[in-house]
């Protein structure tokens, strides 16, 4: 009967976290792609302005290009990321479509802010500004407001989805400061994560094992 139980408790546990492993919704969410000025990684898709893909020695998508205001460490994700720039009514704007979200469920999106600017000659952006999140074209809410620097600063918000697909974008904050923000890791999870339908059964199969070991013993 003690097998039984152990092997019900087990099937238990496993679909347990198996239930609640948050599914990842972005694609790309580590923005890999080539080094390039005005573009955006697989997955990814422009809505306004021209931003860029770069990494530590290609600022603004340039190759060889060491135009920063500060000097980048690298990101937890590592790899390319996504530099946006903002001046006066000039803003740069990317994002994808997440689909199979669950009405009015809560999601949590996070990223990896850096505010290394971009300074040539008489060219400089660099203004403290944040960045912020959109979905289906309206502000959500923003990260901490950075000042240059060297370092990234993980960041999270969360929002309530309106439908099974909406469009999710990143943005500066601020208009009126002259900015060049990076962006990096982005991924969007369920808080707490959505079980699949097929892992309750799994999980009522577990329950139901041990509850039949349970009498067998009494």
């Amino acid at each position: 009967m003690t097998t039984i139980r152990h092997i019900a408790l087990a099937a238990l546990l496993a679909t347990s976290s198996v239930a609640f492993a948050a599914q990842e919704l972005v694609t790309n969410g580590s923005l890999t792609g080539p080094i390039t000025n005005n573009g955006v990684p697989t997955g990814w898709s422009i809505f306004e302005g021209t931003p860029d893909i770069m990494d530590a020695t290609d600022n603004v998508g340039l190759l060889n290009t060491l135009r920063f205001g500060a000097t980048p460490t690298a990101s937890t994700d590592g790899g390319t990321w996504v530099g946006l720039g903002s001046y006066g009514t000039y803003m740069e704007r990317f994002g994808q479509t997440l689909s199979g979200l669950t009405v009015g469920q809560q999601y949590t999106v996070s990223w990896e802010a850096g505010n290394f600017g971009y300074t040539y000659g008489s060219i400089n952006y660099l203004g403290s500004n944040a960045i912020s999140v959109q979905v289906d074209g309206v502000t959500v809410g923003s990260g901490a407001q950075l000042d240059l620097g060297s370092n990234w600063y993980k960041q999270s918000l969360t929002f309530t989805a309106g439908a099974a697909s909406q469009q999710l974008s990143f943005i500066l904050a601020s208009t009126t400061s002259k900015a060049y923000m990076s962006i990096d890791g982005v991924s969007v999870k369920a808080t707490p994560a959505v079980p699949e339908p097929g892992t309750w059964a799994l999980m009522g199969l577990g329950l139901f094992g041990v509850m039949a070991a349970t009498r067998r013993k009494a």
